[in-house]
């Protein structure tokens, strides 16, 4: 109700102050005892637009908004005005969006979706958007260089984007809103870390959207350690979907150690809840630790993941160099008929020490 782009006039203020109870009792919604009574109450104004303060009191209008109806308006404004304006300086947060395609399906990150979803918790400083959207390459997933590339990209990015800004104390929080295949989730958390402080939110299929679910954490998480003790290990994480042995062993072959999470009803929105997500980070943490205990001379573990876009930027700011054995992650891919080594997950030289 302020400015007009067509005349470029940033200052026209085309704001009309309308009446829910006409000032005149022959106006609309107006009577002889409330018309007078209620003409300078602000109970009674709405500040609108020319349009709709025409719409709400012309003739042959008027009668479709009721002086209920208008009440109603007004109140829900009010309350959304009052959120937005009380939100405490100190929620303030730096937006990390990350986008790069699923297969051949496009995974955008709406601006909107998000904002929706912040508040009221969360709010995006000034300048606290950042993007780190990976474009198509034009390369297939099956390729070689694929994984490679797009991993360099996202690097390339956080480096330039991110990290001399947290070193710099320019960034206090983050919230992450990611979406993409989940080796490269992964490689985000493993950059972003558990050191910053950073809240990775889950895309929620029903109903559809970024905020968390206002009810109790119901994920059921439980842990199989391997029979045997193999130099060759690999972990199975089984919370949207189960993996059957037999597809690890067509990878890595017989002899493994095979370890797994697995959530009771596994599916593909079973992460609901902040709580959630924090119950499967404490499990995550506590079998890399066991399998550092059990096998401290392999090499490498290899990571089946069947996780959700949340749980998979988890797995990479979970895992800790100086604590944990190094991660080979695997991708389905109908391609190449099953996993397939995409990224490892290694300390990186000229990257600090956690």
């Amino acid at each position: 109700m302020i400015g007009d782009l067509v005349s470029g006039n940033a200052k026209l203020n085309t704001a009309y102050i309308a009446h829910i109870i006409s000032d005149a009792s022959g106006g609309p919604r107006g009577n002889s005892i409330d018309s007078p009574r209620l003409s300078k109450e602000p109970d009674n104004l709405m500040l609108m637009c020319d349009p709709h303060h025409r719409e709400v009191d012309g003739s042959s209008t008027w009668r479709n908004y009721s002086v209920e109806r208008l009440q109603d308006m007004k109140r829900a404004h009010e309350v959304r005005i009052a959120t937005n304006t009380a939100i405490d300086p100190s929620r303030a947060c730096h937006v990390i969006r990350f986008a790069a395609n699923i297969g051949r399906n496009e995974s955008p990150v709406a601006l909107d979706h998000i904002k929706t979803a912040l508040l009221p918790d969360r709010y995006p400083a000034e300048g606290g958007w950042i993007d780190l959207d990976v474009p198509d390459l034009g390369i297939p997933d099956h390729d070689d260089s694929y994984w490679s590339m797009h991993r360099n990209l996202l690097r390339q990015k956080y480096s330039e984007k991110i990290r001399g800004r947290l070193e710099r104390g320019e960034i206090n929080r983050l919230t992450v809103f990611a979406l993409a295949p989940i080796p490269l989730l992964v490689e985000l958390g493993r950059l972003i870390s558990d050191i910053s402080d950073a809240e990775v939110r889950q895309l929620l299929r029903e109903p559809k959207g970024w905020a968390w679910d206002g009810q109790q954490g119901q994920l059921n998480l439980s842990r199989r350690e391997a029979d045997s003790r193999s130099d060759m290990v690999a972990l199975k994480l089984e919370v949207s979907g189960m993996i059957d042995n037999s597809r690890v062993a067509a990878v890595l072959g017989d002899r493994v150690s095979i370890w797994s999470i697995s959530a009771e009803g596994a599916h593909n929105d079973i992460m609901r809840t902040a709580e959630d997500l924090r119950h499967w980070r404490q499990q995550l943490r506590r079998v890399l630790e066991a399998i550092k205990d059990r096998h401290g001379e392999a090499k490498i573990v290899h990571v089946f993941p069947a996780v959700p876009v949340s749980a998979a930027v988890e797995i990479g700011r979970v895992w800790m160099p100086k604590a944990h054995i190094p991660m080979r992650i695997y991708d389905q891919n109908r391609a190449k008929g099953g996993f397939f080594p995409a990224l490892d997950v290694i300390h990186e030289q000229g990257e600090s020490g956690r």
